[in-house]
């Protein structure tokens, strides 16, 4: 399977149609680099707003600079923290995949490491990791039926097609839900918050490839290529709404205060 751009709201058809989206990611989008060994990664990041993103990759060594990747991805609202962890990269490939088990649930996930080049992995270790991680979906089916929640390989459910160590099919009770428009192509898209039993997940499709009512407590079937962020400190403090506990109790009341 290759990586779902219909999720986001782009149609990827051929090679042609993959390059001209490479192309126009990397002239709107905001440039990041982290130097290897061997080369420079050059990743660029083309903001859509509501979460949606198309990264692009070049590689650069002695031989020259080409792309090496264009991906989709989406900046969830759902957070995981890992440990332990590792991170795989393929250098020439512009890619990255982190592998690591989750402290809360305790579940094995594959995802793909959309913002490689805006971290610095060695920053994070013999420590937890704080991770975005959300699925978009191949195909999603909703039923009225419930069943037993899941989250397993892709790979078990078809042993003979190729698949890659990322993909999953989920399925559990949706939460909520709502509705997103690809402002760049118009398209509309669905996001859905999924209880897949240990653990609840972010899943976005296509509205196109979405079958069935969408109602909140029907259960949604998918097939889905995980991808997520890893936060730094600053992106996990922006993301808190509750109360500062560094700031003084009496200095939430001083604001209140009625001059006489």
């Amino acid at each position: 399977m290759s990586e779902p751009f219909t999720a986001i709201g782009f149609k990827v058809t051929d090679e042609a149609s993959y390059q001209a989206l490479a192309e126009e990611a990397h002239q709107r989008g905001t440039l990041s680099k982290a130097r290897r060994s061997q080369g420079v990664l050059h990743g660029c990041c083309w903001s859509l707003g509501a979460g949606l993103e198309v990264w692009t990759v070049l590689y650069e060594s002695k031989e020259g600079l080409f792309y090496a990747d264009c991906r989709p991805a989406f900046r969830s609202q759902q957070v995981f923290s890992f440990y332990p962890w590792e991170i795989v990269e393929y250098e020439e490939d512009g890619e990255a995949v982190a592998h690591g088990m989750t402290i809360d649930s305790e579940t094995e996930m594959i995802f793909e490491l959309q913002n490689l080049t805006e971290i610095n992995p060695t920053d994070f270790r013999e420590r937890p990791i704080s991770g975005a991680v959300s699925g978009l979906a191949y195909r999603a089916q909703i039923n009225a039926r419930s069943g037993t929640p899941s989250f397993v390989p892709l790979a078990s459910r078809y042993a003979r097609k190729k698949v890659a160590e990322n993909d999953y099919a989920i399925s559990g009770a949706i939460l909520s839900w709502r509705e997103i428009k690809n402002q760049h192509t118009t398209s509309d898209l669905i996001w859905t918050s999924v209880d897949i039993g240990k653990f609840k997940l972010e899943v976005l499709v296509n509205r196109a490839d979405l079958k069935g009512e969408l109602k909140r407590g029907s259960w949604l079937s998918a097939d889905i290529w995980l991808q997520g962020h890893i936060l730094n400190e600053k992106e996990l403090q922006a993301r808190y709404e509750g109360i500062d506990l560094e700031i003084p109790r009496g200095d939430y009341w001083i604001r209140f205060r009625r001059e006489n």
